[in-house]
């Protein structure tokens, strides 16, 4: 893979590496396998709620035995000579089958069938994603449903009929807030769904 475009979200992990895993995960790993009619290969283990499945091996390093977790479909990915090691331990990896499937339904995610699967960037996994109509945009959290809020809407309704007769200085300290969260609040760049 060529791109230096963004390769998988969150922080770099450790590399996985072929030569460190053992023989017998990697038949303990195909034994529990079961192809279907679609061609999908799927991997019996306990899903998680996001559809996949993780995978674990142990090996030796001068520091001991090891434990490595790692999600099925990516250890399929791993040992199938199909793909750089390399890609698939910077890059994503995608699910090529899932356009087989219901948009609601995500046990595709639980295919290990390297013919299905794909290296990606994170780009090309939500472009990938919006093209097959699977993308749901998640709902806007707004006022007290936000996480981030700081302010119940009782007090931000206040603090906006307080505006011009009590400083933001003030309203910030009278609230437990910073000035600029006031001042956000009156620029209505927060909480706009709030008359003002």
């Amino acid at each position: 893979m060529a791109e230096s475009k963004i390769k998988k979200s969150g922080p770099p992990g450790e590399p996985h590496h072929v030569c460190n895993i053992e023989p017998h995960y990697i038949q303990r790993f195909h034994d529990r396998i079961k192809i279907m009619p679609n061609g999908c290969h799927m991997f019996q283990g306990n899903t998680q709620n996001t559809g996949y499945i993780n995978w674990w091996y142990k090996y030796d390093d001068h520091d001991g035995r090891r434990l490595r977790y790692i999600t099925a479909h990516r250890f399929s990915a791993l040992i199938s000579g199909k793909f750089p090691e390399q890609d698939v331990n910077d890059y994503c990896v995608l699910h090529d089958c899932d356009q087989h499937y219901e948009n609601n339904d995500i046990t595709y995610r639980q295919c290990v069938n390297p013919d299905h699967l794909k290296i990606g960037t994170v780009r090309d996994n939500i472009l990938d994603c919006i093209a097959k109509g699977r993308y749901v945009k998640p709902p806007r959290m707004r006022g007290e449903d936000n996480y981030n809020a700081t302010l119940t809407e009782k007090q931000v309704i206040w603090a906006i009929e307080q505006h011009y007769k009590i400083t933001q200085k003030k309203l910030g300290e009278i609230l437990n807030v910073s000035t600029s969260t006031i001042e956000r609040i009156h620029q209505n760049e927060t909480w706009k769904h709030l008359p003002r």
